[in-house]
């Protein structure tokens, strides 16, 4: 199934570039674009000894950006041919990649679609509706900046967003006819830049660890009435590489409507794995997530309100669960400039009520961001 997948996926790429093939018009370009958010917070959350937030500072100043390096062409056929990378603004000591995503792109929408070759969220991502955010598009807005502890050994922060995330991939997306638009997308192994000529190949049979992940998703942007509606659906697969473990199946589901400043939407996934993410190596287990939030923008603000729950098998007979309400305040301070405040109340809540793996929180954030 693999060898065919690689096989078909090459096949189509070099039969498109031999049959279109042409020489550019004009070399790529490359041009800058990106963000910057800087974040002054104050969290009051259980932090007693002993408790799930223990030994965690009240108040804290925090950055977060990415800069992004991309370009394209026009081939004499038609044809656009692009590069893209995103590099995150982290210092070396912070956890995560310094280059987050980096791929090239073919595309010809009139004919054929886009196909996507890299490091770089797959189908199920990309074609996946947003509920509208004022924020960011997480549940907190931006994700790296939250203040409250998720307490050790509870299910976490709650998860929206599917794998195999920026894993190494190939994906195709049809034209849209209509309004609707399909994508697929294959990825060898959950890991990035991990296939380089002459450096090895990755190993199978870890424990734990997933391959072979197929996503397949739809979605369709239109107009009902005055009213702007996007709807999708996406499903994903991968294998297990130990036969301990279990197979992924993951599906997820996305709406968002809008019209005269008001947005309303609403997002629900489902995945089920070894333990929904390697919580166990025998039984497996389930994490639902999900999301409704409104938004209304109105002159130079935008409001908000949003609420989020995440419950997670621990045992066949054991969940955790996270809960958190937000609402935001966003004012437009220039092209690109805006600053805002966020408030987010959150709730862990262990089966086995240990009081390790519970927390109460609620933060206050203050949010300035730039984006160029």
């Amino acid at each position: 199934m693999k060898k065919a997948l690689i096989g078909t996926s090459a096949l189509i790429a070099v039969g498109l570039l031999s049959a279109q093939a042409a020489n550019a018009a004009d070399a790529i370009s490359l041009g800058l674009s990106g963000n910057y958010r800087v974040v002054g917070g104050f969290v009051n959350q259980d932090d007693g000894t002993g408790q799930g937030a223990a030994n965690t500072r009240s108040h804290q100043i925090g950055t977060d950006g990415a800069v992004a390096i991309s370009g394209s062409t026009t081939l004499d056929n038609g044809m656009k041919v692009g590069v893209r990378a995103e590099l995150e603004l982290a210092d070396a000591g912070t956890a995560g990649d310094t280059i987050d995503e980096h791929y090239i792109w073919l595309e010809n929408t009139d004919a054929w679609g886009r196909i996507e070759l890299g490091d770089r969220d797959g189908a199920h991502n990309k074609m996946n509706t947003l509920a509208p955010f004022v924020f960011g598009v997480s549940i907190v807005g931006v994700q790296t900046m939250q203040m409250a502890t998720a307490p050790a050994g509870s299910g976490g922060f709650i998860l929206l967003v599917p794998r195999p995330s920026d894993a190494t991939k190939v994906t195709y997306y049809t034209p849209r006819f209509s309004g609707v638009q399909l994508g697929m997308s294959y990825t060898p192994d959950n890991a990035e830049n991990i296939g380089r000529f002459g450096a090895g190949t990755t190993t199978e049979n870890d424990a734990g660890a997933l391959d072979s992940f197929i996503d397949v998703g739809a979605n369709w942007n239109g107009k009902l009435g005055d009213a702007s509606v996007r709807v999708s659906g996406a499903y994903s697969t991968a294998s297990a590489e130990a036969t301990a473990s279990k197979d992924l199946t993951e599906w997820s589901v996305g709406l968002n409507v809008g019209m005269n400043g008001w947005a309303f939407g609403a997002q629900y996934r489902d995945e089920e794995d070894t333990g929904a993410g390697g919580l166990s190596t025998v039984a497996e287990l389930e994490r639902i997530s999900w999301k409704i939030s409104g938004t209304y923008a109105t002159g130079p603000w935008l409001l908000g309100i949003e609420y989020a729950q995440e419950d997670t098998e621990v045992t066949t007979t054991t969940e955790d669960q996270v809960t958190v309400w937000g609402v935001g305040a966003k004012r437009t301070l220039g092209p690109g400039v805006s600053a805002g405040l966020a408030v987010h109340i959150w709730e862990w809540e262990d089966d086995a009520n240990a009081v390790a793996a519970q927390n109460d929180a609620t933060e206050i954030l203050l949010i300035t961001e730039i984006s160029f």
